[in-house]
């Protein structure tokens, strides 16, 4: 109590003086606060020019980080894929063509591109695009066979284990396979009457393999819909409560490799070619395999950039996929394990203490993944001497500005446009790391909060507090 007094008492006293705080008073007076007399507050601020951290509190404790580990993940590619690393789609004739005629498949092989059909990339040339221009270009008007999926690149399950069942059935838990598409992202729409009785309920894109279970229970006026996935089946089950009304729910896609077979299929059929086959696997005789063409994914820098602005958990873990299946150590068992074996070999081998990553997937989805602000401030600042791309951008030029992404005390300065960051939240963690000023940074810092005792706006107006303290003179 005395501490916290004094803290206050002397943050009163230089507002008055117009004097300014050294760094290790602002972050004193941050983890000073009451609302934090519970939390792990892990904090960092190092100085680029010298490497020395000038601010710290719990240095060296391992805190959980959220979706700030979306930047170890970028980094680890960035370095190990290159910024101009692109994920490959191979599209296969399986058969024999003769005259205007496929006998046999087209086969779609995912190499784990999160990008197709993405909405996030409107202008990137569409894969069902090439394919049907592929297809006429050949001259083929008629596929006996089917439009079928090579997923074979990755082990099931396509989720990470240590992420939250609860989590797995919600947009910001779609999994990654090896075909993603839209986003692997869906849409269940129903209506409840009066009397509790629900109409058809239906999928939005149609998902021709995904049955929808409803095990919800019709209440008056109460309303609590949950879902859960059964990969394997797959299905969609509703849970919970419901209400009369209209619901339109965005759910994740288990099966995004068939949702792009059969838009394929259906886009054929409209250009005019036609495919008599079912889309299940089938043996063709002796008949090779032609590729037919390789779809390519917008470069990594674009994707980075992508998930970092979004804080897309699919996205990043699909890097560390990306990692794993390239990893000469590698043998088709655990291919997360093997992505964040990768990721600690990276940094180890950059000088990064590597032993004070707790890493478990490649979002921070997982809530057992933890790191110390200081592995964050020596990863940032290694990587502010890095470029990457035909653009030799760094990860500064590829995270987004602080803007109103933390409280609103911080938006209303020059701050707001000169700091870039990452944040990452969820239940009772709040976290940021980043670099100030933006285009040329002389200083990196980590700001890692668990079990606070205020509300998530409060805490980040305290946040916003100390960087104007930091770095506000």
């Amino acid at each position: 109590m005395k501490l916290r007094l004094y803290w206050l008492l002397l943050s009163v006293a230089l507002a008055v003086s117009g004097w300014s705080m050294t760094e290790q008073e602002a972050v004193d007076l941050f983890v000073g606060n009451a609302a934090l007399r519970h939390a792990a507050s892990g904090v960092a601020v190092m100085r680029l020019d010298s490497g020395k951290v000038v601010a710290s509190h719990l240095l060296d404790q391992a805190i959980v980080t959220a979706s700030t580990m979306k930047t170890v993940t970028s980094t680890a590619a960035l370095e190990t894929l290159g910024g101009d690393f692109r994920f490959e789609t191979r599209v296969l004739l399986r058969g024999v063509v003769e005259g205007d005629t496929l006998h046999g498949d087209l086969v779609i092989v995912g190499g784990g591109d999160p990008t197709l059909g993405s909405r996030h990339f409107p202008k990137h040339p569409s894969i069902i695009t090439e394919v049907v221009q592929a297809v006429k270009q050949r001259g083929i008007a008629v596929v006996e066979g089917g439009v079928l999926t090579n997923e074979d690149l990755y082990p099931y399950p396509p989720y990470s284990i240590h992420w939250d069942v609860g989590d797995l059935a919600w947009d910001y838990g779609a999994a990654v396979h090896a075909l993603n598409f839209a986003d692997n992202e869906a849409h269940v729409s129903f209506r409840v009457d009066k009397w509790g009785r629900f109409s058809t309920f239906t999928t939005k894109p149609h998902l021709s393999d995904v049955q929808v279970i409803n095990k919800m229970r019709y209440h008056a006026s109460r309303e609590n819909v949950d879902f859960a996935l059964e990969y394997a089946s797959p299905a969609l089950v509703l849970m919970g409560q419901v209400c009369p009304g209209s619901y339109n729910l965005t759910f994740a896609n288990p099966s995004p490799g068939r949702l792009l077979a059969d838009s394929v299929c259906g886009t054929l059929q409209r250009k005019g070619v036609k495919v008599l086959g079912r889309s299940e696997l089938r043996q063709v005789g002796r008949a090779g395999e032609e590729t037919l063409l390789v779809h390519r994914s917008p470069v990594l820098t674009d994707i980075v950039r992508s998930l970092l602005d979004r804080s897309d958990n699919m996205f990043t873990h699909a890097l560390l996929r990306a990692l794993a299946v390239r990893d000469k150590n590698w043998t088709g068992g655990d291919l997360d394990r093997t992505g964040v074996n990768c990721v600690q070999r990276l940094l180890k081998a950059r000088g990064i203490d590597s032993e004070a990553l707790f890493m478990r997937d490649g979002s921070g989805l997982a809530r057992a993944g933890k790191a110390t602000p200081h592995l964050f401030v020596q990863m940032l600042a290694y990587m502010a001497q890095r470029t990457y791309g035909a653009d030799s951008l760094r990860l500064c030029d590829l995270m987004p500005k602080a803007g109103s992404r933390i409280g609103s005390l911080l938006s209303g300065t020059s701050l707001s446009r000169d700091i870039v960051l990452k944040s990452g939240s969820m239940t009772d963690v709040q976290c940021f790391v980043g670099y100030y000023p933006a285009r040329e940074p002389k200083y990196a810092f980590a700001v890692l909060v668990n079990n606070y005792n205020c509300p998530r706006k409060e805490l980040k107006n305290l946040i916003d507090r100390m960087l104007i303290n930091l770095f506000g003179r």
